[in-house]
């Protein structure tokens, strides 16, 4: 196989994204746009052939090692390609990763399986849309409903127009759990002003007496729908505005073919409220390596 591995000045990005936008397992965390916010324009590539597969490898630097690391906001990267993704495609796309790179740590995507490498499966929760609303709430649990059926009866109205950007931060800045850096809150601005420009996102509002009480980011991926950021206040809690949000979600999309994808969770109460919706588990793969033998021994 004709491999070549690419610095991110090499990358021809219009054959990057025309392979990546065309491949079976398309999925936007991988289109240039998205790797360039996240990664800092710091990301390099493995390359099959005139762009047929390829392997975005988004990079790091610490005490002169050079190493590759998932980025924040991206939860599936890995091996995409116009063809069949064989586990002997993706052997041989892990064993070309150079060997200059000190560290591997990579989430691969949920097409991305093998058989010489290990691997740890990692939990994303999704729900197929391709039914009607009256289906799709025969699987709902019995908590979800009766949270649904509260939060209907509160004078609530999503909103799935809002291009209010610096809005929607200032709201999740103000209400997220733990904290992140600026850095990233910067990149998550970003990728919503051009997800909204590139018509491969929108911002989901949840609203009570014209007050924003909940809301998240949908980003769009060819068919999937995936559910970023889902953040409340205090009232929005009360008044079970995410379920909700979610709802009507559900509802806007029924019988279309379409992934509600929800990104996890690991965590037992987030993957309890997915679950909730009759999401099923659709698992990826997290591959580690370590190339630096001092690296390797140091982290034992």
């Amino acid at each position: 196989m004709d491999f070549k591995y690419l610095t991110y000045k090499q990358i021809d990005k219009a054959k990057w994204d025309e392979c990546i936008s065309t491949c079976k397992n398309h999925m936007v965390y991988a289109e240039s746009w998205y790797l360039d916010i996240v990664c800092n324009k710091n990301w390099s590539a493995l390359v099959l052939g005139d762009y047929e597969a390829v392997m975005p490898l988004p990079l790091k630097s610490k005490m002169g090692l050079t190493y590759v690391q998932q980025p924040f906001w991206t939860q599936q990267l890995g091996v995409f390609s116009k063809k069949e993704i064989t586990t002997d495609l993706v052997d041989t796309f892990l064993n070309n990763i150079p060997k200059k790179l000190a560290m591997v740590s990579l989430n691969l995507n949920e097409t991305n399986l093998t058989e010489n490498q290990k691997l740890d499966s990692k939990t994303n929760l999704i729900v197929d849309l391709n039914i009607s609303f009256v289906e799709i709430k025969t699987n709902l649990s019995s908590n979800t409903k009766r949270n649904c059926n509260k939060s209907n009866k509160e004078d609530l109205i999503i909103d799935f127009d809002s291009t209010d950007v610096t809005e929607y931060i200032n709201f999740f800045k103000a209400h997220i759990k733990n904290p992140i850096s600026e850095f990233h809150y910067s990149c998550l601005e970003q990728i919503i002003t051009e997800s909204i420009k590139k018509g491969k996102g929108f911002i989901a509002l949840v609203k009570h007496e014209n007050e924003i009480i909940a809301a998240s980011l949908i980003l769009k991926s060819d068919n999937r729908l995936i559910y970023r950021t889902g953040t409340s206040n205090q009232k929005g809690k009360d008044l079970k505005a995410m379920f909700f949000l979610v709802e009507s979600i559900l509802k806007t999309y029924q019988s279309q073919n379409y992934l509600l994808d929800f990104e996890g969770s690991e965590l037992e109460g987030v993957s309890r409220f997915y679950k909730g919706f009759g999401a099923q588990n659709s698992p990826y793969y997290y591959y580690k390596k370590y190339n630096n033998k001092l690296l390797k021994v140091l982290k034992k």
